[in-house]
């Protein structure tokens, strides 16, 4: 950071003497700007650091998400339905429910909505008048008024479709008025009724046939789907997407389907790989930072040497000068030994083989790679498979001694210790270690700059007397001479 001058007055340095006066004061001004220079430097040496501790902090959120996704049965315990004909059904899902097994799904009826459509009279043009519409959800009123097309009585139509369930299209290529419920099964009605001479002229214009005023006339019902589960009694269904024996089926046709429920080890396998991912990248994270070589000649540029370099050339410098801040950092040095000890460490009071991550094929390799784990997916599948229960109280042991719970809360008492140094960029006010001494150093560097300015101001005071005493003396010299060479 520069110094800027808060001195606001025009000054004429030089009058006399002939001296760069404003030269001369900005060179002084100059050496007392390398004291700034050194805060605002060590400043930015806390604001990188901060910053390096923050990214740190992003990767353990990503590894506590991880690991509280290991916590939940519900990630271990999950099913997946097969079936054997999709056009006649399709397994969309199982709940935590559903019990495995193979179960006989005969569709004898799908769900239907009321439905009804007719040839539009020609040249239809609305009589003024009301008629009602009724369906699953309700009735309305709809009125029409002189001269409208089918197009516009589709649209009056559709209006009230939140209140009836009825929706109306007109196809104008065919002249056809289609009228349709947004839900099937037996509720699903369509009924119209004229509520006078009008409304009754523009129910037959529009839907064909003869209609009395006040007389109800249902035109379409719905059905509801049938289905028999392993041979037994039919069981009806207003939807054709249903739920059975913790299953979410979809009906697409008649006939019959095998659905086989087995369990769905995939998504133990996604949550326990996510969760490795995350810790590689913590560890991959932390032993760069602390490994990092420091380049102590490479401090942080100030606003003046950035202004004599080129953008390429200032990003590499403060590559360099960000480089190793964090190098054999104590509180990383913990964090990382410690969530490393909690990951290998077996988990007691477990029955059977199933007790560290390495009996689930994820072990590390090589000393080089710092604590890096590999999964060997086919050993790791062949556990759940053997021993799904085992697989999951290692991880998730309810007496609070599970992998996942014990990193889980390592790694938050990490978080903690980080938010403690660094603070979060989130937070409005930063009360952290590293965030008190940032603001002392702008506190420093505000009084450097009040400093500064009287400093300044001294020089010029100093600067302009001197030119005063020197006009002076010139004002003087000049009569002295006046008068001597009057006397001759």
């Amino acid at each position: 950071m520069s110094y800027t001058s808060n001195i606001n007055n025009i000054r004429f340095g030089g009058m006399a003497s002939g001296l760069d006066t404003e030269k001369i004061v900005k060179q002084l001004m100059r050496l007392e700007q390398r004291r700034v220079d050194r805060i605002a430097q060590e400043k930015q040496i806390l604001e990188w650091k901060r910053s390096g501790y923050r990214e740190i902090n992003t990767k353990l959120l990503a590894l506590r998400n991880a690991a509280f996704d290991l916590r939940l049965q519900s990630n271990f315990l999950g099913r997946k339905a097969v079936s054997s004909s999709e056009s006649v059904v399709q397994a969309s899902g199982v709940d935590a429910g559903g019990i495995t097994g193979n179960y006989k799904i005969e569709v004898e009826k799908l769900a239907t909505g009321a439905s009804y459509q007719a040839a539009v009279e020609s040249n239809f043009a609305a009589q003024a008048g009301t008629l009602v519409i009724t369906g699953s959800k309700g009735s309305a009123e709809i009125s029409l008024e002189e001269g409208e097309g089918a197009k516009q009585a589709a649209a009056r139509i559709n209006a009230y479709t939140n209140t009836t369930g009825i929706r109306a299209v007109y196809d104008e290529n065919l002249n056809r008025f289609f009228l349709m419920s947004v839900d099937t099964g037996s509720s699903a009605v369509i009924k119209v009724k004229a509520l006078d001479d009008g409304g009754a002229a523009n129910l037959a214009g529009l839907l064909g046939g003869a209609y009395n005023v006040d007389e109800e006339v249902t035109l379409s019902s719905g059905q509801d789907a049938q289905v028999k589960i392993n041979d037994g009694e039919v069981l009806t269904f207003s939807s054709n997407q249903i739920k059975v024996l913790g299953m979410s089926l979809v009906l697409k046709g008649e006939g019959v389907a095998q659905v086989t429920v087995s369990q769905d080890i995939d998504r133990a396998v996604e949550k326990i790989k996510a969760f490795v991912e995350a810790y590689n990248e913590v560890m991959e994270k932390i032993n760069t930072r602390l490994t990092e070589k420091r380049y102590r000649d490479y401090p942080p540029l100030t606003e003046e040497q950035k202004k004599e370099l080129k953008e390429k050339e200032i990003e590499l410098w403060e590559e360099k000068a960000r480089s190793g801040l964090l190098n054999a950092d104590p509180l990383l040095s913990s964090i990382a030994s410690g969530i490393r000890m909690t990951v290998m460490d077996a988990v007691p009071g477990l029955e059977g083989k199933y007790k560290t991550l390495s009996s689930l094929g994820i072990t590390t390799l090589s000393w080089n790679d710092k604590g890096k784990l590999y999964v060997n997916e086919e050993k790791l599948r062949n556990a759940l498979s053997e021993d799904l229960e085992g697989v999951m109280s290692f991880f998730t042991n309810s007496s609070g001694n599970g992998m996942a719970q014990k990193v889980y809360e390592k790694v938050n008492s990490a978080i903690r210790q980080i938010v403690d140094k660094a603070g979060r960029d989130d937070y409005k006010v930063d009360n952290s270690l590293l965030g008190k001494e940032i603001l002392q150093q702008e506190k420093k560097m505000a009084q450097m700059q009040e400093k500064l300015a009287k400093i300044e101001e001294k020089y010029w005071r100093q600067f302009t007397a001197m030119e005063k005493a020197l006009a002076k003396m010139q004002s003087q010299g000049d009569w002295l001479m006046m008068h001597l060479s009057a006397g001759k």
